[in-house]
């Protein structure tokens, strides 16, 4: 098909897009949250230069009052719906570079957003705009959308459907995961325990930057850092001390493998445990460490969508009051509110349920999953890998007929939320492939 010299021609241009788009940080910020830019201005800058993207190639433009940029190109009743999103996490972490600074090393392009999901969205509309220029686009019609809010609960997907009204996909995906493609999601609900407890010395502690990742470092304010300091040294814990101020560090991961990561939250409930001789905080640190949720009998397990995890994101102490944040995966065995009723009774805490977003399960001999699996294998080659179910949580939830489908290829090292995120050039260039056969396939359905 000749929508394959068009990617190849276009590969360098893929790449000058994705860096422009990886050096806007599009981080949700709260000071700069209008009516027009609900989510702030870095967001809205990334909307707008998705708004531009499409502008320049012809695309039908809908700014979704601030919420989403919706892209359209295309007649027909059928509907192809892509949904990514412009949103990215806070750069926590040491980064070899800037976060916002994006450089190709080794065939790598580094920086925030080029794996989750600014990468996929440009290898995405580079592949309907390849359909576009060999006339594959025909009694069809193709939308993408980006969100603005993914990160933080989908709030952007929900305005774009509810309030808006806009119609639902014939077919969609999104390209926001892992290949070959995710069938189920667990569900997804975060809760904040608070515990009143007096930790001697200590004046207040916060650390995390979200909830739906490992908290990767925390700041303690001492009236008297000496005896917490001694406890580090002699046990060679790393740290940093500015007079009565001490930082302890861990490893940050996505919400859904908390334990791939070090959570600093829960190091440093451990270190003022042993230093102050404070029995319930070595036990909340040690239960905890368990991210399953066996050590508090908090655990579940399907054949379908697998483990409960618990990920501790945000942590906070002041006048004698604990808190944190828990980002709950479960599946569809689980009720919320009795697992978390289960943890406060536990540990003695008190806890407030944010949202809840449910699991979702696809069939997978649907028209939708078989056809997508026919481009992903035509494609890549991967004749072995089947569809899977995962711990996060993605647009799917949000769209009916939509299932996640890239781009993270199996046996590739998940870098999603973490300092240094990547994406592989070859990764980018393989995935424009697939969505372009995948997008073409779903418009010749019946």
């Amino acid at each position: 098909m000749k929508y394959d010299e068009f990617l190849k021609e276009n590969k360098d241009n893929m790449l000058e897009e994705l860096m422009r788009f990886v050096s806007i940080n599009s981080v949700y910020d709260e000071k700069t949250v209008t009516k027009e830019h609900p989510f702030g201005a870095g967001v809205e800058d990334a909307l707008a230069y998705v708004e531009k993207l499409g502008e320049k190639y012809g695309f039908k433009v809908d700014r979704c009052d601030g919420y989403c940029t919706e892209l359209t190109i295309g007649e027909g009743d059928k509907m192809i719906g892509i949904f990514a999103h412009g949103d990215v996490v806070p750069p926590s972490g040491v980064w070899t570079d800037g976060p916002f600074s994006p450089f190709i090393k080794d065939g790598k392009i580094y920086g925030r957003g080029t794996s989750d999901d600014k990468g996929p969205f440009i290898a995405a509309f580079y592949a309907v705009l390849a359909l576009k220029n060999a006339g594959l686009i025909k009694n069809y019609k193709v939308r993408l959308v980006v969100g603005g809010d993914e990160e933080r609960g989908s709030g952007c997907l929900d305005y774009y459907f509810k309030t808006l009204k806009k119609p639902d996909p014939t077919y969609g995906f999104t390209p926001d995961a892992d290949f070959p493609l995710i069938y189920g999601e667990k569900g997804i609900v975060n809760f904040f325990p608070e515990l009143k407890i007096d930790i001697p010395q200590v004046k207040s502690i916060r650390g995390g930057v979200a909830t739906n990742a490992v908290c990767d470092k925390v700041e303690i304010e001492f009236e008297d850092a000496t005896l917490v300091d001694e406890y580090l040294n002699k046990n060679m814990i790393a740290h940093k001390r500015d007079g009565n101020t001490i930082r302890i560090f861990g490893k940050s991961a996505h919400g859904s493998t908390p334990e791939l990561g070090v959570n600093a939250a829960i190091k440093t409930l451990n270190i003022l445990g042993n230093a102050y001789n404070n029995k319930k905080l070595i036990e909340l640190s040690e239960k905890l460490g368990d991210t399953t949720g066996k050590a508090f009998d908090g655990f579940a397990e399907s054949k379908l969508l697998g483990k409960t995890t618990y990920c501790v994101g945000m942590i906070s102490y002041e006048k004698g009051l604990l808190k944190f944040s828990v980002n709950f995966r479960y599946p569809e065995t689980v009720k919320c509110a009795e697992f978390r009723d289960n943890f406060d009774k536990h540990f003695g805490t008190k806890s407030e349920l944010d949202e809840e977003s449910p699991y979702l399960l696809f069939d997978p001999k649907s028209k939708l999953v078989k056809t997508l699996m026919k481009a992903y294998r035509k494609e890549s080659y991967d004749l072995f890998h089947e569809p899977i179910t995962i711990g996060g949580g993605t647009y799917a939830k949000h769209c009916k007929n939509t299932v996640a489908f890239g781009a993270l290829f199996p046996g590739r090292e998940y870098v999603m939320h973490q300092p240094d995120e990547y994406m592989p050039v070859s990764d980018i260039m393989k995935s424009a492939f697939i969505y372009a056969r995948a997008i073409y396939l779903l418009g010749k359905l019946k």
